[in-house]
């Protein structure tokens, strides 16, 4: 699918521009429709056996082929912050252990390791440098007992992306679980993990996504599947969840046995259309696009004398959706006051403002940004 006939499914383009997409994303009319025949054929007809799993059982397989994974090894959650929590809850620590990770992650990569500190599990974060996240500056807290190392792909406050293979790659040498948060990659970026060196990977489904906030998906490799014991079980849990009976706890021999219950089925429906747009429109022509769309808007602030949040300038392989900057005598806030007058949805953080376009946004609407920041300016 082009690009452009997929933001015609985007019904928001027409009144606003949308460059929010780190924060949450707008509903596809793909999604609407998926929603309400759920909702029409619970209103109409009797409820199809074993319907709701049929539908995970699709979700899964179109979030495996969007990272070039297998559909055994995926989860459905609620959210990036529950998928982190099975592993953090469901390792095997012993008193003493250390997980590594870095200043200013999102917190729903802080979290499920500082509640570990109930059982003596220490979190150590490594210190950023020049607002990057480096991999000697991850192995100089890293000791023997280190268990996990948990990071982003893409750091949610200046978008900058972390080398993922030369951290996993030290990781596997060393024997220790690799756990990283792309949630502001996947969806934009491609994700491949197939080919990057990492055990476990989690994110929400409702930013880069396109779907609803509330449902979101992780990934194990099978030797971390093997590793983890469910915390919380239910029926779906074990390899027989039709045998009420004679129960048995077998787990599921596939990472279901994460999901103790069925996922809803709006935001499995919501969330599959959204898989669907995604994968017709493709992952390096999404990615072509993000890259090139934030390219323009951080070339494009940089030349009209904004400050573009540091590490700048930054490589292609720094890079992501994410841009943020600051104006030089102007609060985060007065900039973002303009930006909402003018119909740009965007983001503050701390002291600077944060835009994120996706693969559907033009080019003219970078520079429609670039005009509102810059009016005085001649734009590209």
């Amino acid at each position: 699918m082009d690009p452009l006939e997929a933001r015609s499914l985007i019904p928001l383009t027409a009144h606003y521009i949308h460059m929010n997409h780190a924060g949450v994303s707008p509903m596809t009319e793909r999604s609407r429709a998926a929603i309400e025949q759920v909702v029409d054929g619970a209103l109409n007809r009797p409820y199809p056996a074993g319907a709701a799993f049929d539908e995970a059982d699709r979700v899964r397989g179109l979030a495996a082929q969007l990272i070039n994974g297998s559909p055994d090894g995926i989860a459905l959650t609620r959210s990036t912050a529950h998928g982190l929590s099975l592993v953090a809850q469901g390792l095997d620590w012993k008193r003493g252990d250390n997980v590594v990770g870095a200043e200013w992650e999102y917190p729903a990569n802080l979290y499920p390791w500082m509640a570990l500190a109930a059982d003596g599990v220490e979190l150590r974060q490594a210190k950023l440098v020049g607002g990057r996240v480096l991999p000697d500056a991850i192995f100089s807290m890293v000791d023997e007992r280190t268990r996990v190392v948990a990071v982003s792909h893409v750091e949610f406050w200046n978008g900058f992306r972390v080398d993922i293979e030369a951290i996993g790659a030290e990781c596997r040498r060393r024997g220790i679980v690799f756990a990283v948060d792309v949630m502001q990659s996947v969806g934009a970026l491609r994700v491949d993990v197939g080919r990057m060196p990492i055990d476990f990977c989690a994110a929400g489904a409702g930013k880069w996504l396109l779907g609803p906030p509330g449902i979101g998906f992780c990934y194990f490799t099978p030797e971390l599947l093997e590793k983890v014991r469910p915390r919380v079980v239910g029926v779906v849990s074990v390899a027989a969840h039709d045998q009420y009976f004679d129960p048995k706890l077998d787990f599921a021999p596939t990472a279901r046995r994460f999901e103790e219950s069925v996922v809803s089925m709006l935001d499995t429906a919501a969330f599959g259309s959204a898989l669907d747009l995604l994968l017709e429109v493709g992952a390096e022509v999404i990615e072509e696009r993000v890259l090139g769309l934030s390219a323009r808007l951080a070339d494009g602030l940089a030349a009209h004398g904004y400050e573009v949040v540091e590490p700048w300038p930054r490589t292609r392989a720094e890079s992501s959706g994410i841009v943020s900057f600051r104006k030089p005598g102007a609060t985060h806030v007065e900039v973002l006051r303009d930006l909402s007058a003018a119909r740009v949805i965007a983001r503050t953080h701390r002291d600077f403002v944060r835009l994120s376009p996706h693969f559907y946004n033009t080019e003219d609407e970078i520079d429609r940004v670039l005009e509102v920041l810059a009016p005085e300016a001649v734009t590209r």
